[in-house]
């Protein structure tokens, strides 16, 4: 598992926003957001993020949520004198109907996009698409761009980790500020290093993006109408 996934499950499991760990370490939360997007490998603040974390600097680093040696020596002495669990897995906080899928706030940013805050507003239980995702979550439609597919009110599930294709409706999520991003919930024409091409159905049209400033580019694997 790489470091960005390490820290997203950690910190969803947590129950924590971007904007809250960042200030626990100290950074922005674009800092955040950018180690869980994977554009930053090697954080200057890796050792408070670690200590945060209760982990090991480098096995973090490494891809491996081991804990700190101090935590190390109390979670065997803990584990010595407690009788054994039942089976469980990493991934049980991400299981089917677990109410534990963060749905983002989204608000009207323009004709063709809105803008994406990282700040859960609230928390559903994990539909069977998601089950065993940790960085999925869920948005609301808040424009008519996709209608008659995607009204507004629908909530959109996201797959953050799947592969996208042509053809396919993906969210796009472009950089803007520290606490918010554009977000575009599209039709995926075509995509290769210098640009990411998409459709949208209301008005019927296409248009480009430079692909150094889309921070995101996730599959929609289904949605929730809003009636």
């Amino acid at each position: 598992m790489s470091l960005a996934a390490i820290v997203r499950l950690w910190r969803q499991e947590r129950r924590l926003s971007q904007p809250q760990l960042a200030k626990l370490v100290g950074v922005s939360q674009q800092a955040i957001q950018q180690l869980e997007s994977g554009e930053t490998r090697t954080p200057r603040y890796l050792v408070r993020l670690a200590r945060e974390m209760g982990a090991d600097p480098e096995a973090l680093l490494d891809g491996r949520l081991e804990p700190a040696a101090g935590a190390r020596a109390a979670a065997a002495a803990l584990a010595a004198a407690a009788p054994p669990l039942p089976n469980a897995t990493a991934a049980a906080a991400a299981s089917f109907g677990a109410r534990d899928l963060p749905v983002y706030a989204s608000a009207q940013g323009g004709p063709e996009g809105m803008m994406v805050s990282y700040e859960p507003i609230e928390w559903i239980e994990r539909p069977a698409p998601l089950a065993g995702v940790p960085s999925a979550f869920a948005m609301y439609v808040v424009n008519d761009s996709m209608e008659p597919r995607y009204r507004q009110g629908d909530l959109l599930l996201v797959h953050p980790q799947r592969p996208v294709k042509r053809g396919q409706d993906v969210l796009v999520i472009r950089a803007s500020d520290e606490s918010q991003h554009a977000a575009y919930v599209k039709e995926l024409v075509a995509l290769d290093e210098a640009r990411v091409r998409l459709r949208q159905l209301n008005p019927p049209g296409e248009f480009e993006l430079e692909r150094g400033l889309v921070v995101g580019l996730h599959l929609v694997v289904g949605v929730y109408y809003g009636g």
